[in-house]
């Protein structure tokens, strides 16, 4: 190889080596970093004990997005969205911050002896002035990222005196064309949903291999009429899936209800500009 050669193959080289080093994704893909936190507290119970509270948070966030204008709009919809960051709040550790400092906030009783959490059961002889310790872990991530949409998962489990008393999987999706929170009015019709939620029916029947309700309600599912179309869905490669929280359409024992339906069999109730069209 000649010296002009290998000086220009060594020039090509420095120039691939700084593009990857600026500032900016130019791919338009969302990089994500990881960042974690745990905060703590307490309050005294009516019978003068102390409960001892925990927040553990571990959140995955976009920390890299085509241009430096677009990665600022597209954190500042992840703190707003799933974070529920107040619009004074910037910068992305002081969301966490914010975020686990209110799930102890929202997990102190305003009266002793009641500590209650979303979304948490437990059973009726659990007498909750005996909690001593209660614990909230989450862990956010994405599920999703691809065709202009990222599907954000919030796990949050709730421990009570080392017991867990709930699970519970909470979905937010982004568009990243429009940079804006996806709802069901971005998918679907508004006169489509009722059929989506037979549909959904119609699914879980097939997965659980039921021929009918009655089936269904044998294998634990009491409460069917809840089973309809609700925006705590996320996206994957072949359709849509929804989640619904534990005992809502189930006894506990069941667990987590998730129904996916596929894209093809939701083109029958896409609205004009739908974002399934994408995929």
């Amino acid at each position: 190889m000649s010296p002009k050669i290998s000086l220009l193959a060594l020039i090509a080289l420095l120039t691939l080596a700084l593009a990857g080093c600026s500032s900016g994704n130019k791919s338009g893909e969302v990089k994500l970093a990881t960042d974690s936190l745990v905060e703590t507290g307490s309050f005294k119970k009516s019978n003068g004990e102390v409960c001892k509270m925990k927040a553990n948070v571990v959140v995955s966030y976009p920390q890299d997005f085509k241009d430096s204008t677009a990665l600022a709009g597209l954190q500042q919809l992840f703190m707003t969205n799933v974070l529920k960051t107040p619009s004074g709040v910037k910068a992305m550790k002081e969301a966490i911050k914010f975020y686990a400092q209110s799930i102890i906030n929202q997990n102190t009783p305003s009266q002793y002896g009641n500590t209650r959490a979303s979304n948490d059961s437990i059973d009726d002889d659990y007498d909750e002035i005996d909690i001593d310790q209660f614990e909230s872990n989450v862990v956010i991530n994405v599920v999703f990222n691809d065709n202009d949409v990222i599907s954000f998962c919030k796990e949050e489990t709730i421990k009570k005196n080392d017991q867990v008393t709930s699970v519970s999987h909470h979905y937010v999706n982004f568009d990243l064309q429009s940079m804006k929170r996806i709802t069901l009015n971005d998918l679907f019709r508004d006169d489509s949903l009722d059929k989506i939620s037979q549909q959904l029916k119609s699914q879980l029947m097939d997965d659980k291999d039921a021929s009918n309700e009655d089936e269904l309600n044998d294998l634990g599912y009491f409460n069917l009429p809840n089973l309809t179309v609700t925006g705590n869905f996320y996206f994957t490669p072949s359709g849509i899936t929804w989640s619904y929280d534990p005992s809502v359409v189930a006894v506990a024992s069941v667990g987590e209800p998730t129904i996916n339906i596929d894209y093809d069999d939701l083109q029958d109730y896409l609205s004009d500009d739908s974002i399934i069209k994408r995929m």
